[in-house]
């Protein structure tokens, strides 16, 4: 069966961190970062793609399990899983507590997310791939009404002129973008009933929807106001009134967040329990789990400092992720070359 899965994951880090990082290098020229940043994740979709080409439906566990090069590899994957799901566990409570449980503890915002992540990684992957294809008709149709109820606050104005920043700031806001929109896809490797097309329409889906929600905020809000807030992406939705009584209506854009969010972090707990080695797994994955929501919560959630210096290093990070991930690619095309001698032999 089709999933969702990279449509989410491509969505997930530009909530709290993408937007806030494009905004301010780039302010209303950062639907031009969307766009070339798009077509630049396209390659690194396809370098996925070969990837499992090479792995002839073989899980990457068994597959890297058989050398001590493989195994430092799924050393360096489960480093990759346990980065993704510290970055979520970040944003989530500092979301939360921002706009509604000001006072509540970071800890109990976290818990119920990770025990439901826990739960659907436990019923397995047919459980998270079903929850993905549900909920992305959800997520289409509420980003769908939102910006069709942000079409009157739009001033066309705010666009122009175009291209008013350095060419060094659009490269750069380029590169963070398709860093942090595809890189992360490398967790749906492991998953089956896509193929390379349906990843891409999965992707482009994303970054059209990513588009969309840019466009409206450069146009609701104006260039002034696109730098001061840490949530871009929610503040301009406070601006809608229905009938010129109804307001508070963008908290329901919140499930659409929340959906990219939980999604992804299901995919990664899911992905980090089946690398981890069988003996012990369940003592391993659980301590990864509680080290990771302690570190989360803690150690940088409870530091501003921080928080800004891992956010702004997201995509950095990121990058050298892909760089292993590239090499990754190559030790899997000469093992399968290596093969075909054998078995040629």
């Amino acid at each position: 069966m089709k999933n969702r899965l990279s449509y989410f994951i491509t969505r997930s880090s530009m909530f709290g961190i993408g937007f806030f990082l494009l905004f301010k290098n780039i302010g209303k020229d950062a639907w031009i970062g969307v766009l070339l940043g798009s077509i630049l994740g396209i390659g690194i979709i396809y370098l996925y793609h070969l990837i499992k080409k090479y792995l002839a439906k073989e899980s990457l566990k068994d597959r890297l399990n058989k050398t001590f090069m493989g195994k430092i590899f799924l050393l360096l994957l489960i480093v990759f899983y346990l980065y993704i799901m510290m970055i979520i566990l970040i944003l989530l409570p500092m979301f939360v507590n921002s706009f509604y449980l000001l006072y509540t503890p970071k800890i109990l915002v976290v818990i119920p997310f990770m025990l439901l992540a826990i739960y659907i990684a436990n019923k397995g992957k047919n459980t998270l791939s079903n929850l993905s294809s549900l909920l992305f008709i959800f997520s289409i149709l509420i980003i769908a009404i939102y910006f069709l109820l942000l079409i009157k606050y739009y001033d066309f104005n705010n666009l122009i002129p175009i291209f008013t920043v350095k060419t060094n700031s659009l490269l750069l806001s380029t590169i963070i973008y398709a860093s942090i929109t595809t890189i992360p896809n490398i967790l749906t490797i492991n998953y089956e009933g896509n193929n390379f097309k349906d990843d891409l329409k999965n992707y482009i889906y994303a970054n059209i929807s990513i588009l969309f929600i840019t466009l409206s905020i450069i146009l609701a809000l104006g260039e002034p106001l696109l730098k001061i807030y840490s949530f871009p992406e929610y503040d301009v939705l406070k601006q809608i009134k229905i009938l010129d009584f109804i307001e508070n209506v963008e908290n329901l854009s919140t499930f659409v967040w929340y959906f990219d969010l939980f999604i992804t972090l299901a995919t990664v707990t899911s992905n980090l329990k089946e690398t981890l080695p069988r003996k012990y797994n369940k003592i391993y994955f659980y301590l990864l789990i509680l080290l990771i929501v302690i570190i989360s919560n803690f150690v940088i959630g409870e530091n501003y400092r921080i928080i800004s210096i891992t956010f702004k290093s997201y995509a950095f990070i990121l990058d050298i992720f892909l760089v292993i991930f590239i090499a990754l690619l190559i030790y899997l095309k000469i093992t399968n070359k290596k093969k075909s001698q054998i078995k040629n032999t």
